[in-house]
């Protein structure tokens, strides 16, 4: 949304209010409760000046036969009043009201007046119990709602933005539907009905006090007008600097180790002092502007008050008024416009709530840049050929990683891909499993366009070990099980034999709580971690296993373990495609048929490592580049000069040293 734009939740409106139809019940007792806890002190005044009429010396005049005379008993008790303080009530049995001016004994208007004082506080104690379990179930669905949207959105939506602010949106911003629910659309809509119900009454008794009531109330419209849009802007600004805020403190939580090796903490506490001091300025702005349209809303309820005293105790005779009606007045007006505050104040609730809204619902409304198409069919049972056919794809429209990529892959075979670090190695994975779609071009997989079947189809078959595998705060049992919903104790386990870890897990030397040691807290060595990860993805036993820098963190033995899973697993009996990107040639020479060798997004050269050593090409360079001559290798002393004690003598030539213009190899 640009900055400048005003913004609106109308458009989601309509959504917002469905989610209120998965709740009716709940809703319905809400609004009930509600609409009892609003009339309450209503009730009470009118009681109140009920009591006035019937006990005042001088409430006015009294209808011959009603307050101020005692029935045949002579009893205080049996003193009667309407609760309806005009000196003329004749009118209202024209319009089948009679009943209004009913007389009622004193005795059964103090009924009336204490039961709505008890009842008024025991129908809010029930109110605010069943709003909070709304509030709650609203919440519940709403934050579900985004996080189960998120788990469907593809990888590029995820590359380009920061945790920390992603999780502002969920947690917080989500929040902003459900306080729009229940406290800009339930709250109001009660409100406006006792606040008819209320005009309706007085409007009855007087007209011309009715008036005087409401004779304030285009300023408090005007001065709520103004503060609108100053709320609303401060209230951009608050989430804003929240996402911001959340976002600082991800990036130090995910960065420590760094943080403090490169002991940077000075400089982030900096940043994160400023983020923290634009935050508080937002939210301080926007307490500041609630405050002051309160505020003043308040004066104005006094004004009001004030104005109907002294009028209604000057012109009540001729208005038809007791004095006791004046007295129903004054109580009822700072409580009508209490009704008419916590509108305007709904509205500012609603435009501090608007930016949340919006953001939620832009969220929800965020599509997928990889769509299944309508007809997509389960890709069914495959054997793992694979081929791109003049495949283009960039991050950006100036920049082309794969530029015409083409290349055959048979099943069973356990190919490398080999280049320089941005040559779309990475990029070649993620469009195999589309987490990216080509902008032209073909992928086929066993023959068939992978944009023609289904993704959950696809994923099925195509399994990743991924250069910085994720783990749950959970058991390795668990951690393994999340690659097959609903796999067995059995099936994991022979996940992890296949991984050639298992005798590691089961190992009390090692790790003494076997299959329930928890990932992360007691598993500290990331090579096993690696074995686990990849353990998770042979659970599902895949047609084509894509490894992205699998020898990463391993000491020599998990290395081997390494070499040994691959060449039983697609090697073996079920030869299974295997797809391989690694720096470590030496590993790559050790198990791979075939290596393809990427340059400028296409393909370079292809063949075995005999075959592409002999050749003087990019591969043979990088492969020197990993295997330098120890000869030239000199420890570093004295002043660091070359010769014997510096490094290789003047003028000698490091075998392996990339050609100009080629990035070395991370």
């Amino acid at each position: 949304m640009p900055p400048g734009k005003k913004l609106s939740a109308r458009p989601y409106l309509g959504r917002a209010i469905r989610i209120l139809g998965e709740h009716k019940a709940l809703t319905g007792v809400v609004m009930f409760l509600s609409l009892l806890v609003t009339l309450m002190p209503f009730v009470v005044s009118v009681a109140f000046s009920g009591i006035f009429q019937i006990l005042g010396p001088q409430a006015g005049p009294k209808p011959p036969g009603m307050a101020g005379t005692t029935a045949p008993g002579g009893s205080i008790w049996d003193l009667a009043a309407p609760l309806f303080g005009r000196t003329d009530t004749s009118w209202l049995s024209n319009y089948g009201l009679g009943w209004i001016a009913t007389p009622l004994t004193l005795r059964t208007v103090l009924i009336v007046w204490a039961s709505a004082l008890l009842l008024s506080q025991l129908l809010t104690f029930m109110r605010a119990w069943v709003v909070a379990h709304l509030e709650a179930r609203l919440l519940r669905g709403i934050q579900q709602n985004v996080y189960d949207h998120l788990q469907s959105l593809s990888l590029d939506f995820f590359t380009g933005g920061q945790t920390g602010a992603l999780m502002q949106r969920v947690l917080s911003e989500a929040a902003g539907v459900q306080r729009l629910l229940t406290q800009v659309l339930l709250s109001p809509l009660v409100d406006v009905i006792v606040l008819l119900i209320v005009l309706g009454y007085l409007l009855a008794l007087s007209w011309q006090m009715t008036l005087i009531s409401f004779i304030l109330a285009p300023l408090v419209l005007l001065m709520f007008r103004y503060t609108s849009n100053k709320m609303q802007q401060a209230a951009r600004g608050m989430a804003m600097s929240g996402r911001e805020l959340g976002a600082e403190l991800e990036e130090t939580i995910s960065g420590i180790s760094d943080i403090q090796i490169f002991n940077a903490q000075g400089r982030r506490s900096s940043r994160f002092r400023e983020a923290a001091k634009v935050a508080a300025k937002n939210s301080a702005g926007m307490q500041a502007w609630m405050g002051f349209s309160n505020s003043g809303a308040q004066i104005f309820i006094a004004m009001s008050t004030a104005l109907v005293l002294v009028l209604g105790i000057i012109y009540h005779p001729q208005f038809g008024l007791t004095l006791a009606a004046v007295i129903a007045f004054v109580q009822m007006t700072p409580q009508m416009f209490g009704v008419v505050q916590r509108l305007i104040a709904t509205y500012t609730q609603y435009q501090s709530q608007v930016p949340n809204v919006v953001a939620t619902y832009e969220l929800l409304d965020t599509k997928p840049s990889v769509m299944e198409k309508p007809d997509a069919k389960s890709l069914g049972e495959i054997h793992g050929d694979i081929g791109f056919k003049d495949v283009v794809f960039g991050y950006s429209p100036t920049q082309k990683v794969l530029n015409g990529m083409t290349f055959e892959i048979k099943e069973g075979e356990t190919v490398s891909f080999v280049g320089p670090i941005g040559c779309g190695k990475s990029t070649i994975m993620n469009l195999i499993l589309r987490f990216l779609d080509p902008e032209a071009g073909v992928i086929r997989l066993e023959g068939q366009d992978i944009s023609d079947v289904t993704l959950s189809s696809l994923r099925e078959q195509v399994s990743k070990l991924s250069q910085f595998p994720f783990f749950l705060k959970d058991t390795i049992r668990e951690n393994v099980r999340l690659g097959k919903e609903g796999a067995s104790d059995a099936e994991v386990e022979e996940a992890c034999n296949l991984a050639h870890i298992h005798d590691v897990i089961v190992d009390p030397a090692r790790m003494p709580k076997g299959y329930d040691t928890v990932v992360d807290v007691q598993v500290p060595s990331g090579g096993q971690k690696r074995l686990i990860a990849l353990a998770r993805c042979l659970l599902r036993k895949p047609e084509v296993l894509l490894l992205d820098e699998p020898t990463e963190n391993l000491d020599a033995d998990q290395r081997n373990r390494l070499i040994q899973v691959i060449r039983e697993y697609a090697q073996g009996s079920n030869r299974r495609t295997c797809i391989v990107i690694s720096h470590d040639l030496n590993f790559v020479a050790a198990v791979l048929d075939r290596i393809i060798v990427l340059n400028q997004g296409r393909v370079a050269d292809e063949g075995t490592h005999d075959e592409l050593v002999k050749k003087e090409g990019l591969y043979k360079t990088l492969y020197e580049l990993k295997n330098v001559d120890p000869a030239l290798l000199r420890t570093r002393t004295g002043n660091g000069g070359g010769g014997p004690q510096g490094g290789p003598p003047p003028g000698a030539k490091m075998r392996g040293m990339p050609p100009p213009g080629m990035a070395m190899p991370r």
